[in-house]
Formats: structure tokens, C-alpha cells, sequence
């Protein structure tokens, strides 16, 4: 995901273990508004919480699903897109979590290399275009931090909303620091190997605090081509996923919520976004591949 937000150049990095599979997150709880996570799932034999580290820093944290070899989400601050280069890597996997219970980078290689019959590429959650320095863009190729994304929506619909949400937040927010959790809900489909699962819709949302006022965005959109994010209400999101995941889901800890006097010149932006879909799709534009 992120080729709207630039150009990069290509930089090729060895397959070190960049992340930390851990307890609790009170390690890497910067990522957190006031340190407090979004609701972590109750089965601690699925579940897995994960401080992402690279070269010996934590540059955000994501709760993995080792059943069905997603993640749940991610977890991250922006302040900036940065200017570091856009890696190109090979992908990442964690040791501690054993192959079965995660996603190989070869069960990506079966979608890559079979992506014009199963549509599907790999979709970051934290994607690269919203991070600020080269180690936090380097640190999101690890394949914790990616689910099977459908290459349409990828490409066009969540690609142009993280834009989006990244020039929002530059506008609404700078040079507080935003929160943004970005997940992925599962659906009952698997990949051609029948291990990965392909997420029926992602979500994703930011916040901050400025000037004692809160800022936030929420949106979500079935990974199907076609598909266009909606931008909903912090709290239609957590009603949705509390219904998904059959608890209460807080994704800011129960804050967050006193957005509606910055949002309401912005609310056009689905109805903007489709149109610029169909225009792209009906003017014959080239949509170029991109892997996250």
C-alpha cells in the first residue's frame, strides 16, 4: 500500500528477525494512545502480541492471529511521511512464532506468482507511505504486518484513503503525534495453499489530541475489487468489530470520540473517492501493481 504517497527508490535488505513476540505491550506502548492498546483478543493460545523492533528500536506493535496467519492489527504513530527510501526487501518472518503458526514468504510467492487468476497481492497494514524514517519503512516488510489484500483495492480504493488520511491528519493534527491502528477481519476464504487467510474487510483508524480537542478518522472497506473505504464514526467501527470478534472492541481505549466539529467539510470523501475510481477505471487508466 502506498504508492499514491510517492515515488522510492529500490533498496534491497537482508532477511534479519526485526520483531519480539511478547507479553504484554508495555514495551512498546508508545504506539498507544496514553500507553493503552486496543483490545488484545482473549484466546492467548491464538493471539500473539508482537513489538516490532529493528535495528534495536520499536517502531510499532501488532497482535497476530496464528490461526489464520494474519494479523489482527497494527499499531503506529505519524508525524510525517519522511523521506526515506521505499525498500525493496526479501520479507521478514519472526522465529519465535514458529512456521506453522505464521505466514511464510512463500505463501505470498503463490498469490505473486499466480496474481492475474487469484487477485491478490500483499497489503500492509502499517504501510510505508505513513512512515517517518527509514528504519520504521524498513521495519514494515516483515510479513506480521501483512495480510493476502485484494490488488484492485489495494492498488486504487485503501492505497488513495491512506493519502487521504495521511493529508488529513498533516492538516487537522501537526505536530501532534497521531495514533493510527490499521486491522484486518478474517473471512472464511483461504489462499490456494488452503493456509492464509484472505481478510473479509479491512479497518483502520487514527487520533489525536489537539489543542485539548479530539481528531479522528475511521474507515473500512470489504477487500473485494470494486470496493471503496467508507468513512464511518470511531465508534460505528468498534460497534462493527465488537459484533466480529464477539467482544468488546476498544481501539482507542474508550477515547477519541469528540470529532464531529472537524470532520464535516471532509464528508464527501467516499463519494469523491468512487468517482475517482470509476474514472480511473472507465478512462482506461493503467492501474500499476504495487506489494503493500
Amino acid at each position: 500500500m502506498g504508492f499514491v504517497c510517492g515515488v522510492f527508490l529500490l533498496l534491497t535488505l537482508p532477511a534479519l528477525a526485526w520483531t519480539k513476540v511478547v507479553n504484554d505491550f508495555s514495551e512498546c506502548k508508545t504506539f498507544f494512545l496514553d500507553g493503552t492498546p486496543p483490545t488484545v483478543l482473549s484466546d492467548q493460545n491464538r493471539y500473539r502480541l508482537i513489538c516490532q523492533n529493528h535495528e534495536n528500536q520499536y517502531e510499532f506493535a501488532t497482535l497476530y492471529d496464528t490461526s489464520k496467519l494474519i494479523p489482527v492489527y497494527s499499531a503506529y504513530t505519524y508525524k510525517s511521511c519522511g523521506k526515506g527510501k521505499r525498500p525493496h526487501v526479501n520479507w521478514v518472518t519472526e522465529n519465535d512464532l514458529g512456521n506453522e503458526a505464521q505466514a511464510l514468504d512463500k505463501d505470498y510467492k503463490t498469490i505473486q506468482d499466480s496474481q492475474k487468476v487469484h487477485g491478490y497481492n500483499r497489503g500492509h497494514l502499517f504501510p510505508v507511505c505513513h512512515a517517518e524514517s527509514q528504519s520504521a519503512k524498513d521495519a514494515t516488510f516483515t510479513l506480521t504486518n501483512i495480510v493476502p489484500q485484494n490488488v484492485e483495492f489495494n492498488n486504487i480504493g485503501w492505497g488513495e484513503m491512506e493519502d487521504y488520511v495521511k493529508n488529513y491528519m498533516n492538516k487537522m493534527c501537526s505536530p501532534s503525534v497521531t495514533y493510527t491502528v490499521t486491522g484486518a477481519v478474517p473471512s472464511t476464504k483461504n489462499l490456494v495453499n488452503k493456509k492464509v487467510n484472505i481478510p473479509d474487510y479491512m479497518w483502520t483508524a487514527s487520533c489525536c489530541n489537539k489543542d485539548g480537542r479530539w481528531v479522528s478518522r475511521a474507515h473500512y472497506g470489504k477487500n473485494a475489487m470494486g470496493e471503496v473505504p467508507v468513512s464511518v464514526s470511531l465508534e460505528k467501527l468498534e460497534e462493527q468489530l465488537t459484533i466480529d470478534y464477539n467482544e468488546r472492541f476498544l481501539v482507542f481505549g474508550g477515547k477519541c470520540y469528540e470529532d464531529k466539529p472537524f470532520i464535516s467539510k471532509y464528508l464527501d470523501y467516499s463519494t469523491n473517492l468512487f468517482q475517482h475510481y470509476v474514472d480511473r477505471l472507465c478512462g482506461n487508466s493503467v492501474i500499476k501493481t504495487k506489494q503493500g
